[in-house]
């Protein structure tokens, strides 16, 4: 019999492989079931008037089209540039069903912090910690960035989080092609709102900002503009915090970035 410790690390093994839910509560005897299902036909089943509609009959005329990536990313396009504010946005992403991703996801990650502030930092897709919270960079992640923030005089209440891709896809995968397709014009409308002047992408969300399959490590470093209509930003590609936490000596190169973001900070002051 398994102890309440033993339970419990089972539930969050779960959650971590994208399990939501459970098919009964009542074990089922397979060979019994097959035993069923090989039984001779009844009379009900042998004259058509009481023969029911079949399987794949009902399936076929209760069925609902599934939309094509075009449709679904001209339809989230749609849906991002009707928003005229923040929590509109918000509401729209939460109501948004066409991303499989935010059917096994346990919340919607959107933001957290001051909009409008100077500087925006943008979050991958999100971890297990940070899918149970609802925020970005939650967990081990966040108390390290909190102390990168820190380091170059900055708090949490100084910046504007955010993460690029809402829902956590199962088992912490990376998103297909088609997932970050549907989050794009989420994301890019969110930057446009917020109006930041500055940006600071974590890890994989830069290159999905930029779009360009360069990895981090190329990117990071070096400043960008990101023009969004008649927004622009600045925006530096940085390590994420958790790689960080993977890699303490690859520390150096984020020291550097912190430091070019504080001085591109200072000169528009």
């Amino acid at each position: 019999m398994q102890s309440e410790p033993d339970i419990a690390a089972l539930l969050r093994f779960y959650l971590d492989a994208g399990v939501t839910e459970a098919i009964g509560e009542e074990p089922l005897n397979r060979f019994e079931q097959a035993a069923t299902q090989s039984a001779p036909p009844t009379d009900a089943a042998v004259h058509p008037r009481t023969v029911a509609t079949s399987p794949r009959k009902q399936a076929a005329a209760t069925a609902v089209p599934i939309p094509s990536r075009a449709e679904g990313v001209k339809k989230a396009m749609e849906i991002a540039a009707s928003c005229k504010t923040i929590e509109t946005l918000q509401q729209s992403l939460e109501n948004f069903d066409y991303c499989s991703l935010k059917k096994l996801a346990s919340h919607t990650v959107f933001a957290e912090g001051t909009p409008g502030a100077k500087l925006m930092i943008i979050d991958r897709q999100p971890s297990s910690d940070e899918d149970r919270s609802g925020l970005p960079f939650s967990g081990a992640t966040g108390q390290l960035l909190d102390k990168m923030l820190s380091a170059i005089g900055l708090g949490r209440h100084d910046v504007y989080l955010a993460s690029a891709i809402p829902w956590r896809p199962p088992g912490g995968r990376a998103p297909t092609e088609e997932e970050r397709a549907l989050c794009l014009p989420f994301a890019m409308r969110h930057i446009e709102l917020a109006k930041p002047a500055y940006i600071l992408a974590c890890g994989e969300a830069a290159g999905y900002l930029l779009n360009q399959k360069t990895g981090i490590n190329k990117l990071r470093g070096t400043w960008n503009d990101l023009q969004i209509n008649d927004v622009r930003a600045r925006m530096l590609p940085i390590f994420h915090p958790a790689f960080l936490i993977d890699q303490p000596a690859s520390k150096k190169f984020a020291w550097a970035d912190l430091l070019s973001l504080k001085a591109e900070m200072e000169d528009t002051l």
